[in-house]
Formats: C-alpha cells, sequence, structure tokens
C-alpha cells in the first residue's frame, strides 16, 4: 500500500503487518560486556599474506552496549579514554598479568 493511501483505518492492520515482519528478524545478543578490551578488524589487501594478523595492534575498551536488531551495536574508547566511532568487527582479547599497557 502506498504512503499516501494509508489512513486512520487501515493503520492497525499496517502496523500488524510490520510487527510480524519484525518478530520474524533473529536477534542475537551481546556476546561482549562493559569493560572488557577488544580489538578492532583490520580490512586485508587483495594479495596480503595469510598469515598476516587480521586484527589491529591496538586495544579498546567496551564502554556501552547499543541495543539494536539485529545484533548489538559497542562504543569504544582506546586506552587513553578518547572515543573511537568504529562499526568493525571485534574480537576479545584477554590481558594477563605480564602485559602491560602503556
Amino acid at each position: 500500500m502506498a504512503p499516501s493511501r494509508v489512513t486512520d483505518a487501515f493503520f492497525l492492520v499496517i502496523w500488524r503487518r510490520m510487527e510480524a515482519k519484525r518478530k520474524s528478524v533473529r536477534v542475537v545478543s551481546a556476546k561482549l560486556h562493559i569493560g572488557q578490551h577488544v580489538r578492532i578488524s583490520k580490512k586485508k589487501m587483495k594479495f596480503a599474506k595469510a598469515a598476516e594478523h587480521i586484527f589491529s595492534t591496538e586495544l579498546f575498551s567496551i564502554v556501552k552496549l547499543i541495543d539494536r536488531i539485529p545484533r548489538a551495536g559497542y562504543e569504544l574508547d582506546d586506552l587513553n579514554r578518547t572515543p573511537i566511532d568504529s562499526q568493525e568487527e571485534l574480537t576479545p582479547y584477554a590481558l594477563t598479568d605480564r602485559q602491560s599497557i602503556i
């Protein structure tokens, strides 16, 4: 139905149709939690070696979880507490006692 033809009489019918589509979307819960250290994926060049690391060497921490459909988003800070704008894939990273963060 075209948006120009929507009236109060058709509102409930359209809403039910949209709600049914939204319920069919598979929702994925957040796998990472606030305060966890992560690395961001790098884009691999076309002829890059397969043995190269595909994640950055810099560490980031998760500051906020953003609930979105179909998957959660994250707000990141680097270790100097500077906000990072990134929509890349994240991988968790566990810090050990031997590793020092500068």
